[in-house]
């Protein structure tokens, strides 16, 4: 019987381990998590080739990309990813400095057919898992050494340690962020109903005034007595003045 358990316990330790390396082995770092979307930047060919597709013109026509050294910021809470300036030079000698779009990656239309290069870029970077990214890299060389590069970059410990606490960063904030945003409108939800109130003993008040100046003209003074001591005989009587 003893045997028996521990085979069971020794299956069940080997089936959990294979399952955590599949994980391992699963994971892969999202582009839409700046630190990621900075390390994709930092190559060349990825770099020329996202640039190319914002600009509309081909990859040939861009000489030369320079990542600015600067800190990846966000323009909104609801930004994907922060923007990084680039230097680009074209073939015709004109150079700009490029402050990256904010892709929109929640309003991409459905899938089509022969889809522009920038509409598949957008796509890649805002993959949610290593199947998506894989059928991706399918559709183009480009998309394929973006892959090979997010692959790589997955695997090595260094940065998946700052990827995950970058990860764990962004998710905090925007639980503060959430955390603050309700209890903001609980705040006012409580400002309005204490004004609400205030509002209408106000309003109860005023008519109790009147009711007792209606009375006090017909000089029914026992009503008034009778009606300050009755709750619903003062509500009678409410209604008999159409207060």
């Amino acid at each position: 019987m003893r045997k028996t358990r521990k085979s069971v316990s020794t299956k069940k330790g080997i089936s959990h381990c294979k399952a955590l390396k599949e994980t391992q082995e699963d994971f892969i770092m999202l582009p839409t998590v700046d630190f990621c979307f900075k390390e994709l930047m930092q190559n060349d060919n990825i770099r020329k080739n996202i640039i190319a597709a914002l600009l509309n013109v081909p990859p040939s026509e861009v000489e030369n990309t320079e990542l600015m050294p600067t800190i990846l910021r966000k323009e909104s809470k609801d930004d994907k990813y922060g923007i990084l300036d680039v230097r680009v030079k074209l073939k015709d000698g004109e150079q700009i400095d490029f402050e990256m779009h904010i892709l929109e990656l929640s309003k991409l239309p459905p899938e089509e057919k022969n889809e522009t290069s920038l509409l598949q870029w957008m796509r890649f970077l805002g993959g949610k898992n290593r199947k998506d990214f894989k059928e991706m890299a399918k559709k183009n060389s480009e998309l394929e050494e973006a892959y090979d590069v997010l692959d790589k970059l997955s695997a090595d410990e260094k940065k998946r340690l700052e990827y995950e606490t970058r990860q764990r960063a962004i998710r905090d904030y925007n639980i503060g962020m959430l955390t603050a945003e309700r209890r903001g409108i609980e705040s006012g939800r409580k400002i309005g109903r204490e004004e609400g109130r205030a509002e209408g003993e106000t309003l109860g008040v005023s008519r109790i005034n009147q009711l007792i100046l209606e009375l006090s003209k017909h000089g029914r003074t026992d009503d008034i007595v009778k009606a300050a001591a009755d709750e619903e005989y003062q509500k009678k009587l409410l209604e008999e003045f159409d207060l």
